[in-house]
């Protein structure tokens, strides 16, 4: 068996066992900066961490990063006490930041869908019939989202709201008594 030395001369077969371990610390360190890209992705961040970089993202004026977080948190931690959240906090940034008042209606009503037991929903059913009412004019569409809001939350604290609203609906707020002095 050759192991490496020869009759008269030195001669060794280390060098293949150098590069073997050259290749595996190569292969160790792009292993070890792969998993470093894969973490600052937020792979493995918590919902609450990806909910708390968003309301940063979302207050420092980045709203599309805000609702990639937000949407890290629905889709991979569905059942966390933060999707509810998450879910209504994008319907707010599509409503307020973005100005897409339609794609707010959809996002209110995924509330609604999957987590019709979450504090939000009434208010997700609320922030629907009040875009319809006063930023799309549809006022069937309100009027339907504020009937079911009296009729499923009749006690709860945007009920009076939700009363006035109905009661004015598609009026101007010269013909609101209550508003009137708004319109001078």
């Amino acid at each position: 068996m050759d192991s490496g030395w020869r009759k008269g001369k030195i001669s060794y077969k280390f060098p293949a066992v150098i590069s073997n371990k050259k290749t595996m610390n190569k292969n160790k360190i792009c292993i070890i900066a792969g998993l470093m890209m894969i973490a600052g992705c937020g792979l493995f961040k918590s919902a609450d961490d990806l909910y708390s970089e968003a309301e940063i993202k979302r207050n420092s004026g980045e709203p599309k990063v805000a609702l990639s977080l937000l949407e890290k948190i629905i889709n991979k931690h569905a059942d966390h006490e933060k999707a509810p959240d998450a879910q209504y906090m994008i319907a707010e940034i599509y409503y307020r930041d973005m100005g897409d008042f339609s794609k707010a209606i959809e996002e209110y009503g995924l509330i609604r869908a999957n987590y019709p037991e979450a504090k939000q929903v009434p208010f997700s059913l609320f922030m629907q019939g009040f875009i319809y009412a006063n930023t799309l004019s549809n006022f069937d569409e309100a009027r339907a989202h504020y009937t079911e809001f009296l009729e499923k939350y009749a006690d709860h604290e945007l009920s009076t709201s939700v009363s006035f609203e109905l009661k004015y609906l598609g009026k101007d707020v010269r013909e609101i008594p209550e508003l009137k002095h708004l319109a001078k």
